[in-house]
Formats: structure tokens, C-alpha cells, sequence
């Protein structure tokens, strides 16, 4: 007997949590990235009326890559018992909201970069396990059924 195939769904959620722990060893889950912003928001406009937004915009985005590992296992289907429709539903859900505070986090980042003193050091610090961890999951929601 050999080993069975792996289903696309599997396969999906395999990919999924791989980006997903790529972004977090990257840092491009968008928490620091929603913090710097707020700093310099406060900065330009002298008080800190927005700072609740940023906080709350940083929890969400520290819980980026967490989020999609979560909706990769759900995905691949083996911990989680419900109907597979839901299940997979759900993963595909916390899989795009993981990507998208993800995306966010990487060009918010991207621009901060370009105004430090090493704008090429940075932007390619990012590029690396955050870009493929990011492209990772999107090929893995893509690849669901």
C-alpha cells in the first residue's frame, strides 16, 4: 500500500500555513507596520485622537499570519471536524483577512521604508520571506475547492 494523494484542499492548507509562518518570521503581519504609521500620524498632526484606531489596526495585523495558519487547517480539514463546505468557507475567510492585513501591512511598509536612512536594506528585508509567505497564501486560497 502506498501513500494516498493529497487532496487539492490538503494540498491549500499545507501552502497556507507555510506563508503563514513565513510572515510571521518575516514581521509582515502589518502590528508594527500599523504602529509606525500611528506614531508618525501622531507626529504630523500633534495629538493622539487616532491612536485607539492604530492600536486596533495593530492587534488585527499581529494577528495576520496566525490567522492564516488558522485557516490553512481548517483547509486541510484534519483537526477541524464540521461539514467541509463550512470548514472550508471559514478558511478561506481568516486566510483572506490574514493576506489583506498582510498586503496592507507590505506597502504601508514598503513606503515607510523608502523615507529611512537605508531604504534598500529594508525593502529588501521585506521582499524576502514576507513577499513569498504573502504570494504563498494567495495561491493557496486560489486553490481550494
Amino acid at each position: 500500500m502506498g501513500k494516498r494523494k493529497m487532496t487539492n484542499n490538503e494540498k491549500a492548507g499545507f501552502i497556507a500555513i507555510i506563508g503563514g509562518i513565513l510572515m510571521l518570521l518575516a514581521g509582515i503581519t502589518g502590528a508594527a507596520t500599523w504602529a509606525a504609521l500611528g506614531t508618525l500620524t501622531e507626529g504630523i498632526i500633534g495629538n493622539d485622537s487616532l491612536n485607539l484606531v492604530f492600536q486596533i489596526l495593530a492587534l488585527l495585523g499581529s494577528l495576520g499570519g496566525l490567522v492564516i495558519i488558522l485557516g490553512g487547517l481548517m483547509i486541510h480539514g484534519k483537526y477541524f471536524k464540521m461539514k467541509k463546505d463550512k470548514r472550508v468557507k471559514i478558511g478561506k475567510l481568516f486566510i483572506t483577512l490574514g493576506a489583506g492585513m498582510g498586503v496592507i501591512g507590505l506597502i504601508i511598509f514598503l513606503v515607510l521604508a523608502l523615507f529611512s536612512t537605508d531604504p534598500a536594506g529594508n525593502i529588501f528585508g521585506a521582499i524576502g520571506f514576507g513577499f513569498i509567505g504573502l504570494i504563498l497564501t494567495i495561491v493557496a486560497r486560489q486553490k481550494t475547492k
